[in-house]
């Protein structure tokens, strides 16, 4: 009897998912013609909805089944409300966001052309004063959760000591190399997987990543760099992986194309949280792929996050 028991509380686990990053609220428009410098046009609707890479993936990794525990700051304004509310609802554990007087929440100002694709500025506020606050609480989450997810939208010395204290404790750290800076070159080595779309890829290693063939250059230069697996995000393409062990590629599910914000997010979340319930790296990409298509058919960015549900019933 003591057997059937264990058995079934390990099938009834679910993997609790840290991630330590950016909170925002986007502005999101779309236009039928990008502005050329000094040109005006008009955009065809707006939308005021919560995002940021960290709270993204946190909503993807628990609508995907998992406890999630999300570390980051917001300013104390109506958009930090807004944005903790809707944390509250997904059923985050929002402890560790802090609210900060001294700055306004996080803003992304998103503009969408007539194919679905975004071009995003930041305006990072409240998340760049993150400081030991975060250090600290990410110390005591730590030894009990199964997976880190950061990214780069706090200051990098908050996100190195974070990777670094995963590091001691052999847990795995996901890395979402956006956006792009110098600083994500200091972070890559103490990330066990690196997780670049083909620009970000393009960044780091100087190589356009336009198929499987440049895809797999990209990552030979980045498992140089000290990381044990890359997973290369290449949207309507598929993604391309690689460890010591094991490269594959795995194609997108075809989907009508809305808009492409957050969908490396949903990838992301849905890869660690399978990461975290030891499927093997090829399934942990094919839920990944699945996530993002699933993503980029709706609008927004946490709303457009999928359930497990329509993640397994894609690949199935």
């Amino acid at each position: 009897m003591a057997d059937v028991e264990t058995v079934h509380e390990i099938l009834e686990y679910s993997p609790l998912i840290l991630v330590v990053g950016g909170i925002n609220i986007n502005l999101i428009t779309s236009t039928d013609l990008i502005p050329e410098p000094g040109q005006t046009v008009t955009g065809n609707n707006l939308n005021i909805t919560p995002g940021g890479k960290g709270a993204n993936q946190a909503v993807g990794a628990s609508r995907m089944g998992a406890r999630v525990s999300l570390i980051g700051r917001i300013g104390d304004d109506q958009y930090g409300e807004q944005l903790l509310a809707n944390l509250l609802a997904e059923g985050i554990d929002v402890r560790c966001v802090y609210k900060d007087s001294d700055a306004k929440s996080g803003i992304a100002i998103i503009l969408l052309d007539k194919n679905g694709q975004n071009y995003i500025i930041q305006v990072r506020g409240a998340n760049m004063l993150a400081d030991t606050c975060e250090i600290k609480a990410a110390q005591e989450c730590l030894p009990d959760v199964d997976a880190l997810m950061i990214q780069n939208e706090l200051p990098l010395k908050v996100t190195i000591k974070v990777a670094k204290d995963a590091n001691v404790l052999g847990i795995p750290v996901i890395f979402d190399p956006a956006p792009s800076d110098n600083n994500i070159k200091e972070i890559i080595p103490f990330a066990d997987v690196i997780m670049p779309n083909q620009n970000e890829a393009e960044f780091l290693t100087g190589i356009k990543v336009v198929d499987q063939v440049s895809a797999r250059k990209a990552s030979a230069i980045l498992l140089k760099s000290g990381v044990s697996t890359v997973v290369i995000k290449m949207g309507e393409l598929g993604a391309y992986y690689e460890s010591a062990g094991e490269s594959g590629f795995v194609s997108s599910v075809p989907t009508d194309v809305v808009d492409s914000v957050a969908a490396g997010d949903a990838f992301g979340a849905a890869f660690t949280v399978s990461i975290a319930e030891k499927l093997s790296l090829r399934e942990a990409v094919k839920k990944g792929c699945a996530a993002g298509s699933i993503a980029v058919s709706k609008s927004g960015a946490q709303i457009s996050m999928p359930a497990r549900s329509q993640v397994d019933s894609l690949i199935s």
